[in-house]
């Protein structure tokens, strides 16, 4: 299994000028303004890609805790407070850019990948292409099964997410 390894930086102001080989702008289509940056050099074996997360609303201090590498198909999920995204690092691409509501929880189960906020739950493939989608609405109470996850909520009733 391939390791991988995060050097990350993040500045206090935005910082423009460092270069990338790919610059990720905070999902928040209101605001336009720039204000802090966090740079991100991610190694996983012979791949090595600089990132370079533009932040608008406030600052934001990434961590490992803030990513989900899967080395069978070299794609680095990301997630911060309003947002989360996909990363192909063989070809330094972004795959997949999501508004979420607040904190996106992601986790990689077996063969998927689950990503929640309070409004939604996606799975994922191992690639980042959905394969399912649902609206929920906190609280929600989930139950796991080999092919799907069935959350009740009171807004949305019973909901199924299909991982297959």
């Amino acid at each position: 299994m391939t390791e991988i390894q995060f050097q990350i930086n993040n500045h206090p102001n935005h910082a423009d000028s460092l270069d990338a080989d790919l610059v990720c702008i905070e999902h928040l289509e209101h605001l336009e303004n720039i204000i802090s940056t966090s740079v991100v050099v991610v190694t996983a074996g012979t791949l090595n890609l600089k990132i370079r997360f533009d932040w608008k609303e406030q600052r934001n201090e990434l961590s490992e805790m803030n990513f989900l590498y899967v080395p069978e198909t070299n794609v680095l999920f990301f997630k911060s407070q309003n947002q989360w995204g996909a990363i192909d690092i063989a070809s330094g691409t972004l795959k997949r850019h999501e508004i979420a509501q607040w904190l996106p929880y992601i986790e990689r189960k077996c063969d998927y990948i689950l990503i929640e906020d309070d409004l939604s739950a996606e799975s994922t493939t191992l690639n980042a292409e959905t394969i399912h989608s649902i609206p929920i609405d906190p609280p929600t109470e989930s139950k796991e099964f080999n092919d799907r996850i069935e959350y009740h909520s009171t807004v949305f009733g019973h909901q199924i997410l299909r991982t297959k």
